[in-house]
C-alpha cells in the first residue's frame, strides 16, 4: 500500500458510496467525495468522516455532476492541489431508475449512460497519469447484477453497467504494468443504498425470495469486497459479485 493514499469516492455521500468512504478514512486516506444536488445529505456524510480522521487527513466535498467532463477536470484539480495526486478510485455516482423499452426517453438513456457509465471514464482518465507516475493505485468500479443479464430497471441501467465491466477489463489489461490494478463490484438487492433504501420493510422482504442466502445485502457486504480489493496487488480485471447467488436462479 502507498504510504499515503489518496481517495476519490464519486456519489460518495449516501449508501455504497459512503460506506467505502468511511472505511477509507479508517484505513488513514484522504477522501474526496463528490455529489450531485442534496447538500444537506452531503454536510452529514462528511461530519461523519470527519469523525473518523486524524490530524494528516482530510475530507473533501465536491459538488457537481459526475457525467459532466468539464466538471469532473475542475474536481480533480481541486483534489490535487487540496489532497495530492489520487491513488485510490471509486467509481461509484450512478441513477436507478425503472422503465421499460416503450417508455424509456433518449433522455433517459442519455443520462444514464453519462452519469453510470461516462463519469468512470472522465474520471479515470484524469487520475491515471498521476498513478502511472506512482507506480501504484485502485481502481474500483462499482457495476451490478444487471451487467450479468437482464435488468429489472431496464435496458438503460443494464447497458450502462454492462459496460463498466468492458471498461474494467480493458483498462485492467492496459494498466496493470503500471501497478495499477482496476476491478468491479456488482452488487445486488443492497437493503440500506439505492432504490432499495426507500422501500417498506415488507418491499425488502419480498427480495430474499430472489437470493440463495437467509438475507439480503448491506453496504457493509459491498464495504468488505472493496477492502479485499483494496489490499489485494495480485487481483485486477476480476467483477466480485455481491448478491446473494441471484444470479444463478
Amino acid at each position: 500500500m502507498m504510504e499515503q493514499m489518496v481517495a476519490v469516492v464519486t456519489g460518495g455521500t449516501r449508501g455504497i458510496g459512503l460506506g467505502i468512504a468511511k472505511t477509507l478514512v479508517k484505513q488513514g486516506a484522504s477522501v474526496a467525495v463528490t455529489y450531485k444536488e442534496d447538500d444537506a445529505a452531503a454536510r452529514k456524510a462528511k461530519d461523519q468522516m470527519e469523525n473518523l480522521i486524524d490530524e494528516k487527513q482530510e475530507v473533501l466535498l465536491l459538488k457537481g455532476d459526475a457525467g459532466d467532463p468539464e466538471a469532473v477536470k475542475e474536481h480533480h484539480r481541486e483534489v490535487h492541489d487540496k489532497l495530492g495526486s489520487v491513488n485510490v478510485l471509486v467509481n461509484n455516482a450512478g441513477i436507478m431508475f425503472k422503465k421499460s423499452f416503450e417508455e424509456l426517453t433518449i433522455s433517459d438513456w442519455d443520462n444514464t449512460i453519462r452519469i453510470n457509465l461516462s463519469s468512470a471514464f472522465y474520471w479515470s482518465a484524469q487520475v491515471i497519469p498521476g498513478m502511472k507516475n506512482q507506480k501504484y493505485g485502485r481502481i474500483v468500479n462499482i457495476a451490478s447484477v444487471a451487467a450479468r443479464g437482464p435488468s429489472v430497471l431496464g435496458p438503460h441501467y443494464a447497458a450502462s453497467k454492462a459496460g463498466l465491466l468492458g471498461l474494467t477489463k480493458f483498462a485492467a489489461r492496459d494498466l496493470g504494468s503500471f501497478g495499477i490494478t482496476v476491478n468491479a463490484i456488482a452488487p445486488a438487492f443492497i437493503e440500506d443504498a439505492g432504490i432499495f433504501a426507500e422501500w417498506s420493510d415488507e418491499q425488502r422482504a419480498s427480495l430474499k425470495d430472489k437470493v440463495l442466502v437467509p438475507q439480503i445485502g448491506n453496504v457493509e457486504d459491498v464495504v468488505r469486497a472493496f477492502e479485499y480489493l483494496l489490499y489485494s496487488p495480485f487481483v485486477t480485471g476480476v467483477t466480485l459479485d455481491v448478491n446473494g447467488g441471484v444470479f444463478m436462479i
